[in-house]
């Protein structure tokens, strides 16, 4: 039986540490393991990991990444209920944020830590959101967000925080609300149809935005993606909000609505669209929650 590390293979010395004390760790007791790096492309990933599955005999896997790394493995391991172990070392690392109730950095000098959880922490099996054909482990987005993602690219900056407020900064001049409309059984959000919207995000965990606290109300084994729907403002409310967005308070603001939903289509056209902080491409497009698919290892001591 093997353990498979899966990871990119762009250079990060954190990464690149651990990755080193993990391969020991497994020479050392003797097991077999296999590095499978990701492509650019999440279908050529998803055809390579296919590719493996069916020539190797694998017992677990470790994500060693960022959150856009987690993506990848989410949608390669879909459906093969293997159990995987995280160790974030990305620059935004948003789902770790809630998942181990802390953020990496906070652990970055314990790799003991880390090895011993992805390896051997117990198994939880939490859901996954699906935007169009593509699976989501922390949250989607259509509107704003996805626009300054599809600015933000590919680039990987030292300081992710500053540089997405700064591309949502200048984003929040040019960027035009549009009414969303809707089809589905969530009533809130079809009579919210009408009124023209900045984003909306339908959430399986609670951060986005290297640590905006979109989706306080968001639980990842309920069955259910937790949106927030914020609408049009003035551009003085809108600065005024963001950090409300980081304390998880803009609930409370009359514009923002937040909810739960299980399915949900947006038929309005050429809106841009993200998922786990990558660009997926435009509306109309089609949301919903995947209950029960995903093996996550956690420490006892993580909260939900």
């Amino acid at each position: 039986m093997t353990t498979v590390l899966f990871l990119n293979p762009l250079a990060n010395r954190r990464k690149d540490r651990l990755v080193t004390v993990l391969e020991r760790h497994l020479q050392t007791a003797g097991e077999r393991y296999h590095r499978f790096e990701t492509y650019l492309q999440v279908s050529q990933t998803v055809a390579a990991f296919e590719r493996l599955q069916a020539s190797t005999a694998i017992e677990r896997v470790v994500v060693l990444g960022g959150d856009g790394t987690l993506h990848q493995a989410v949608n390669a391991l879909v459906g093969s209920q293997l159990p995987v172990g995280y160790i974030p070392c990305g620059t935004g690392n948003d789902f770790a944020r809630a998942w181990f109730n802390t953020t990496a950095d906070s652990e970055s000098n314990n790799d003991q830590f880390w090895l011993e959880q992805a390896l051997n922490a117990p198994i939880q099996t939490i859901d996954l959101g699906q935007v169009g054909s593509r699976y989501f482990i922390n949250v989607a987005g259509v509107g704003f967000d996805a626009e300054i993602v599809q600015r933000l690219g590919s680039k990987k900056y030292l300081w992710p925080r500053l540089s997405y407020l700064a591309c949502a900064l200048l984003s929040v001049l040019s960027y035009r609300e549009q009414p969303l409309h809707f089809r589905g059984t969530q009533q809130k959000l079809l009579a919210l149809g009408q009124r023209k919207t900045l984003l909306l995000t339908a959430a399986n965990s609670n951060y986005f935005g290297a640590g905006m606290h979109i989706a306080p109300h968001a639980v990842m084994n309920d069955g259910y993606l937790a949106y927030c729907l914020i609408e049009a403002m003035p551009l003085w409310r809108k600065l005024f909000s963001i950090p409300k967005l980081y304390q998880g308070r803009h609930l409370n603001l009359k514009q923002v609505h937040s909810g739960q939903f299980s399915a949900l289509e947006i038929t309005t056209p050429d809106l841009p669209v993200e998922a786990d902080g990558e660009w997926i491409g435009t509306t109309p497009i089609r949301i919903r929650t995947i209950p029960a698919a995903f093996q996550l290892r956690r420490p006892e001591t993580g909260s939900n």
